[in-house]
């Protein structure tokens, strides 16, 4: 049995068929241009990914370039000559206008140098990527589109809401009894710490995602607006950076609110200096948030209290799986430990 010498240089043609079936039905093929002659050689399969013929395949850089979109072409010759400049691999995408179509073409390429550094020539292999590249600007219009929607939704919340707090103010200044106005001002607190969240959703544009140091930072700035004047009373936070849901978010938000708030009004009585701080913390796989004061302390612990801002605030607690405890010493000191979601 006579057996066929192999030619060097040329691929056995079974296995050539093999390979351009495979290009072919990974919708690839590929390139090799003579940087010196410039001459620019395509495979079948590549040919068959612009669809173009073969006898009108690109000999030359000069042609290559006149099939790159006139808006991608000054990227492209700017990254080619990069690499022609530096050497190495490279990976760009361009489209590609053949005839009346549009094409996306993805490019991974080498550079080979000659013994004297020179550009010897460069070989890659093609790839048309117009359906992916379709699909990403299809997803990229409907994440706009959600974007959208959710910034009206967060817009419109937190205008009923200022709505709902204008009206209580209204009922709340026509309210003879100081308790009752309190009661009405406490209310009209819950409200904004809520609008204010939905605030920071609005601008932020963010979606179940809250940055707790910045949203805490400005509750505990409508909080210093409750400070009578001239009362030497601070509040100050201290937050870790930690991002949290909405649903642990709220009841957070409430809760601080519920406490600095009592604490303003009930733990400096006759004008006596203190300060009142909020803190959120990590502990391990928990977080630690806080409300402190160093006022006169609470008469009756908070858990075994009556009123109805202990009862939302250990209804919140018991919301979001966190543990209440309560500190007094030299004032009083509320701790919610929980798990972030």
């Amino acid at each position: 049995m006579s057996r066929q010498a192999a030619v060097p240089g040329v691929a056995h043609p079974a296995a050539h068929e093999r390979l351009m079936a495979a290009l072919r039905a990974s919708r690839c093929g590929t390139w090799r241009w003579d940087v010196p002659r410039d001459v620019v050689e395509w495979d079948e399969a590549l040919c068959g990914v612009y669809g173009i013929p073969r006898h009108r395949a690109p000999r030359t850089s000069r042609e290559f370039v006149a099939l790159i979109h006139p808006e991608d072409r000054e990227r492209t010759l700017a990254t080619l000559g990069a690499c022609l400049a530096g050497g190495g691999d490279l990976d760009y995408e361009f489209r590609a206008v053949v005839g009346d179509r549009v094409l996306w073409i993805y490019d991974r390429s080498t550079l080979v140098r000659d013994a004297a550094g020179r550009p010897a020539y460069m070989t890659g292999a093609c790839l048309d990527v117009t359906d992916r590249k379709r699909i990403e600007a299809e997803l990229a219009t409907a994440l706009e589109q959600q974007r959208l929607l959710f910034t009206e939704l967060n817009h419109r919340v937190k205008n009923h809401l200022q709505m709902i707090a204008a009206v209580l103010r209204l009922q709340g200044a026509r309210q003879e009894l100081p308790a009752v106005r309190a009661e009405f001002e406490k209310a009209i607190g819950r409200i904004d710490t809520i609008a204010d969240l939905h605030g920071r959703l609005y601008r932020d544009c963010r979606v179940g995602d809250v940055d707790m140091a910045a949203y805490l930072a400005d509750i505990c700035d409508g909080l210093r607006r409750l400070v009578p004047p001239g009362t030497p009373v601070a509040v100050e936070c201290t937050a870790e950076p930690v991002s949290l849901g909405l649903d642990q978010a709220v009841p957070l938000g409430l809760v601080v609110n519920e406490l600095a708030t009592n604490a303003i009004r009930h733990a400096f009585p006759a004008g006596a200096a203190g300060r009142v701080r909020v803190g959120l913390v990590r502990q391990g796989d928990a977080c630690v948030l806080t409300v402190a004061d160093d006022g006169c302390g609470l008469v009756e612990p908070a858990q075994e209290g009556t009123g109805i801002g202990r009862r939302i605030v250990g209804a919140l607690a018991a919301q979001i799986g966190a543990s209440l405890t309560v500190e007094q010493a030299a004032g009083t000191v509320c701790r919610l430990a929980f798990r972030p979601a």
